[in-house]
């Protein structure tokens, strides 16, 4: 992993078949050219282009590639070692950054009472459907149902009105790493939408509204670097409009993403500053530090925020960097980092040159190791060395190391990198005694130009406009849209349906091929781009009357 200096380091990074039944992924509407085949794909392999139909081509990725396997349950998957080593090197490198401003971690019940969860009218509305109920207890009907949590406020705010006595006791920070049930009944996609999910959920409570703010905006930043400097995919950071903002919320902070090969954006993480509002339904009260030293009394409720990151991290990463011979995961994060193949071993060889060769490929592991590598060696008999590529390929094992009897003669080892296209630019040769160095450094690099690839491609898709005649078009060659708006809640519902496909007949100036969905707002930047003045900027809707107040970015969304 990388520490503040972009070193490589071990997994420390604290520093700095499928039942017929399980649906598969949503699917995009493509052409009778569905099913193009891989020129020279092996049957181990992806048999099916990206670009051509993603759904089956992501299915392939993430079971071949040995992401997940499916379950009974549908909409409930199996987090296999390779993606769950994913997760806990986020969760080592997050939890390290969190507990920096002293956030520590608890774990509270995955049942939440019928009573505790209506209590909070607006924040219930926006899980109801999703709740899961647990209405028996072996053969008896519960008295009273109990809710499987979908997030934890409700779970933990009596808690906290118990915990906080005085002003002395805050800040109070608690972080769980836990699972959620939300059940959707949308199409399940593995990682990206699924009934049960792993993440944290951060929920503090603090004396002032400023404290509570720059903690929403640290959380946040730590989010973006999850994605960028983890993930190696580009973020965009803002704040979400009323519409689209957290049930209960002050206001919702988001990190959100984008993937290329549907043109959609996708929330990454969100950052709420909850405000006073559950505080006043749960009374968590402290009296006024400031008051009582003006020789009154009086008490106050207490500012809280929750923040979340999830596996959906992991779906955003695999759709980001994943290419038609199947996955490729950043070397920060991977389990396996750098897999050491012997080649040239042939039925001519003798037992003994070959027990040299292969003591050869496990010092350049064992060198690799002691640098901090995370490394596989791959001594499988009965497999030629050209199958052995496909297969960690496919698995998207960053760097491949090949060492044969004409590299130990030279001194030296062939290098190919999974990030490259081309596999004749991704080849190098570096030799045995620089390895130590050279292959850190060479991990640090794929980590910098898969970011560099991504970020590119995302910029090259973030449209700016200020007419609507070109929203709907520009929306329909797979980009988002940056425009002027006013942030007004009815004015964002009429864009989203004036963006979606229109029956024929209506006479809407809306684009014949656009999808159904229509384009909602994802998020109001942070860095807002000149051009608005105030008074003077029109909103994008036609139908506005209203003025724009800031560039808000729309686009289909997951």
């Amino acid at each position: 992993m990388a520490d503040a200096d972009g070193k490589l380091k071990d997994l420390s990074i604290s520093e700095s078949k499928k039942p017929k039944k399980e649906p598969k992924p949503p699917k995009e509407k493509k052409p009778q050219q569905q099913k193009k085949k891989i020129d020279g794909a092996a049957l181990i392999g992806i048999d099916v282009a990206k670009d051509a139909d993603l759904g089956e081509w992501y299915q392939q990725v993430i079971t071949k590639g040995q992401m997940i396997s499916y379950y009974d349950v549908a909409g409930c998957y199996i987090l296999e070692p390779a993606s769950y080593a994913i997760w806990e090197n986020i969760k080592t490198w997050f939890d390290a950054q969190i507990k920096t401003i002293k956030v520590r971690n608890a774990y509270f019940p995955i049942f939440i009472s019928a009573d505790n969860l209506e209590r909070e009218k607006e924040h219930v509305e926006g899980f109801a459907a999703e709740v899961a109920w647990v209405t028996k207890g072996g053969k008896s009907d519960l008295e009273k149902p109990v809710a499987v949590r979908p997030t934890s406020e409700t779970a933990m705010y009596p808690y906290f009105a118990k915990k906080i006595q005085s002003h002395r006791d805050l800040p109070l920070k608690l972080n769980q790493w836990n699972n959620v049930v939300r059940w959707e009944f949308k199409h399940p996609m593995p990682f990206i939408r699924s009934r049960e999910f792993l993440w944290q959920e951060g929920h503090t409570a603090h004396l002032t509204q400023q404290e509570a703010a720059v903690e929403v905006r640290q959380i946040l930043d730590w989010y973006s670097d999850v994605y960028q400097e983890l993930l190696a995919v580009p973020v965009v950071k803002g704040q979400k409009t009323e519409n689209e903002k957290f049930p209960g919320a002050d206001y919702t902070t988001t990190i959100e993403g984008f993937i290329p090969a549907t043109g959609r954006g996708i929330q990454a993480a969100t950052s709420h500053c909850l405000g006073q509002h559950f505080s006043k339904m749960f009374d968590i009260t402290v009296e006024d530090p400031n008051a009582k030293e003006a020789g009154k009394s009086e008490h106050i409720k207490v500012w809280q925020n929750s923040w979340g990151l999830t596996t959906r991290s992991i779906g955003v990463m695999i759709l980001t960097h994943g290419d038609n011979r199947g996955l490729v995961i950043p070397p920060r994060v991977a389990e396996i980092q750098v897999v050491v193949i012997p080649v040239g071993v042939t039925a001519k060889m003798t037992p003994e040159a070959k027990a040299d060769l292969y003591e050869k490929v496990q010092k350049i592991a064992d060198d690799l190791i002691a640098a901090g590598v995370r490394v596989e060696t791959d001594y499988r008999e009965g497999y030629s060395p050209g199958w052995k590529f496909n297969d960690w390929e496919l698995k998207g094992i960053p760097l491949r190391i090949e060492f044969g009897p004409k590299d130990a003669e030279k001194g030296v080892v062939t290098t190919s990198r999974r990030d490259i296209d081309s596999k004749d630019q991704a080849r190098g040769e570096t030799k045995v005694s620089e390895l130590k160095e050279a292959i850190p450094k060479l991990l640090e690099q794929i980590q910098s130009d898969m970011f560099a690839k991504a970020e590119k491609e995302y910029r090259e898709h973030r449209i700016q406009l200020t007419e609507w005649d070109k929203f709907v078009p520009t929306l329909n060659g797979k980009n988002v849209v940056l425009v002027p708006h006013c942030e007004g809640e009815k004015c964002e519902d009429e864009v989203k349906e004036m963006s979606a496909r229109k029956e024929v007949g209506d006479n809407t100036a809306v684009d014949a091929k656009a999808p159904a969905m229509g384009a909602k707002s994802l998020c109001i930047p942070f860095e807002q781009p000149e051009g608005i003045k105030e008074g003077e900027t029109k909103c994008i809707n036609p139908n506005c009357k209203n003025f724009a107040k800031a560039w808000v970015l729309f686009g289909r969304s997951y």
